[in-house]
């Protein structure tokens, strides 16, 4: 399902999935054993339920060919965050991407080796820009 029809999650159906992003597919009891590990107290029907709502949305997946359904994330974090930026790009600021980088960046503190990937992500951007503008 492409990320622009899939439907928003909740805080609690991203929490669940934040779960599967930190440590793979995983069975619901499993799944539960995180959530309470992080201090949530939930049951485990409120977590199947979150689960099939994840997997409705198009989310996760699950395998149903044992005895216990394993679930697995079929969008990545990287995925969530640059669909959840593009949705707030075209929210806040017309579809522009830059104001929000902007905005992010002047309030953050970054360390030496995070301005580094910055400067090698600048570098690869200018590089395709150059490529394509020598077709």
């Amino acid at each position: 399902m492409a990320e622009s029809q899939r439907q928003p999650m909740s805080d609690a159906e991203r929490e669940v999935l934040k779960v599967l992003w930190d440590h793979g597919p995983l069975a619901v009891r499993d799944v539960l054993a995180k959530i309470v590990e992080a201090g949530q107290e939930w049951s485990r029907s409120t977590v199947i339920t979150l689960l099939q709502r994840l997997e409705k949305k198009g989310y996760v997946l699950s395998d149903k060919s044992q005895f216990a359904f394993v679930f697995r994330a079929v969008v990545s974090r990287e995925d969530e965050m640059r669909a959840r930026m593009n949705d707030l790009a075209s929210e806040l600021c017309n579809g522009e991407a830059l104001p929000l980088v902007l905005a992010f960046t002047e309030k953050h503190r970054f360390a030496p080796e995070e301005l580094a990937r910055f400067r090698q992500m600048i570098d690869s951007i200018e590089a395709r820009s150059g490529k394509r503008g020598a077709k």
